[in-house]
């Protein structure tokens, strides 16, 4: 038994991550910068957590395991390399626990999540017992991490962390890649890469050491094709590669299709998640498990047992009538997607949106707004910075921008505070309306205040 001690413990795969290793037999410790709900269940499963960080933690610790966001010059993770501790990144951690078993990793830009968490419900519907952590919470494993007893471990693999490349897999899944993550002035900081070209070198280097390598062969990322060159590999696609759909029906909270693997015509599958972008997401997933050798009926159960993982166009409530629904969505592809997903409802479309991180919004806030065209309004509120400063733009100046082009095009826009953006949605909801808060930040809990309301003031 080791003395695992995780800086930065509440974030959602930094927990799950604790809890694994809890589960394993470890004694679990952590930190962070704030006391939040996830640390408090932390707590009461026997893991304990210091508020801030402190070189005052170590004593009695064995590995100390930081996040990438985490700077070397933090006192805590100094003083750990100045008493001779071993100091881990998370994805270290990762990589150990994913070589316990047959291991299955899924990257990209956009997708993995609800990726990953489809091939976690398929895996469970097959009974193989697998081992999951995942980026996010999922009720069917009540958590972002599961333990189990089976050969197979599933992950969820954040290609904005750089040393994903170096990680080791029976099964790499590449949803898809875009300069997401992708430092604005050429400098390479936590999660931020230095250049577009920089991400397709590791991106290379982690499909290298994958033993096969699943891939999205759509036209609009051509580039994996050349990325992951010369591998054994598969390709997905909506209608293209070795597992495409055919005979697609989109409904309002859901999709079904036949699905054809390897040119054959293998079954009707149903979705309980909207959007195209889901089905590419369930197309992805049944290839990983087809490869491995998973009865296509486990992949029809998993698939439409799966009805989204948490802040993945989630249902949150109701408000005088009105369907409120939260969702992740922190760049323009996903939130093109998850608009493009909400106005299948035939809903009265209501978006309120949070950009996320200064970098990123001041490259697309273009896209954003192009984005938002198709909402029947537009919420914006403040940039939530996750610790970033302005490189140029304020808030106020990236909303204005995205509100003078929706306002041209005709659009009903606002930009607002917190409070007036709650106050305004209480008073004007109803039956009819779609509430989609979105975004990376805080704006979730905007949403469950306003199901908690379930009237207005």
């Amino acid at each position: 038994m080791k003395h695992y001690h995780l800086m930065g413990i509440g974030g959602i795969s930094m927990s799950g991550l604790a809890r694994i290793l809890r589960m394993d037999g470890h004694l679990v410790s952590g930190c962070d910068r704030q006391l939040t709900d996830q640390t408090r269940h932390l707590e009461r499963e026997g893991i304990r957590v210091a508020l801030g960080h402190s070189p005052q933690h170590l004593p009695g610790v064995d590995v100390l395991v930081a996040s990438t966001a985490i700077r070397d010059l933090e006192p805590e993770l100094a003083t750990a390399h100045t008493l001779g501790i071993p100091v881990w990144r998370r994805i270290q951690v990762v990589a150990e626990i994913l070589r316990g078993g047959y291991s299955l990793g899924i990257t990209g830009s956009h997708g993995k999540t609800s990726t990953a968490s489809m091939i976690a419900s398929i895996f469970i519907a097959a009974q193989t017992d697998p081992t999951v952590l995942l980026g996010a919470e999922l009720g069917l494993i009540g958590g972002s991490a599961k333990v189990g007893t089976g050969r197979y471990r599933i992950a969820e693999v954040d290609e904005s962390d750089p040393l994903f490349r170096f990680l080791e897999l029976d099964v790499a899944v590449i949803t898809n890649l875009e300069a997401d993550h992708v430092s604005p002035d050429g400098q390479a900081r936590p999660n931020y890469h230095a250049s577009f070209e920089a991400l397709h070198d590791a991106v290379r280097s982690f499909a290298s050491r994958a033993k096969h390598v699943i891939y999205n062969c759509e036209p609009r990322w051509r580039l994996l094709e050349e990325l992951t060159q010369g591998r054994s590999r598969s390709s997905f696609g909506l209608t293209c590669g070795d597992c495409h759909a055919v005979n697609i029906a989109l409904e309002p909270f859901g999709s079904h299709f036949d699905l054809v693997w390897q040119n054959q015509t293998r079954g009707k599958v149903r979705l309980q998640v909207p959007g195209e972008h889901n089905i590419s997401n369930a197309l992805a997933a049944a290839a990983a498990a087809l490869v491995v050798g998973i009865p296509f009926e486990a992949v029809q159960q998993g698939l439409y047992l799966y009805t989204g993982a948490s802040r993945r166009f989630e249902k949150v409530g109701l408000l005088n009538g009105a369907l409120i629904v939260d969702d992740y969505a922190h760049n323009a592809t996903k939130l093109f997607a998850v608009l493009k997903a909400a106005r299948s409802t035939g809903l009265r479309v209501r978006a309120v949106f949070q950009p996320h991180r200064f970098g990123r919004s001041e490259q697309e806030w273009p896209l954003y707004a192009q984005a938002l065209e198709q909402s029947d309004e537009a919420l914006i509120l403040d940039v939530y910075s996750a610790e970033e400063t302005p490189l140029t733009l304020t808030s106020a100046q990236i909303a204005q921008h995205m509100l003078e082009h929706l306002h041209a095009q005709g659009h009903l826009a606002r930009y607002d505070n917190w409070d007036n953006t709650l106050s305004y949605l209480r008073q004007t909801a109803t039956p009819g309306d779609l509430i989609l808060t979105i975004g990376a930040g805080s704006v979730s809990k905007l949403g469950r205040m306003l199901a908690a309301a379930k009237e207005a003031v």
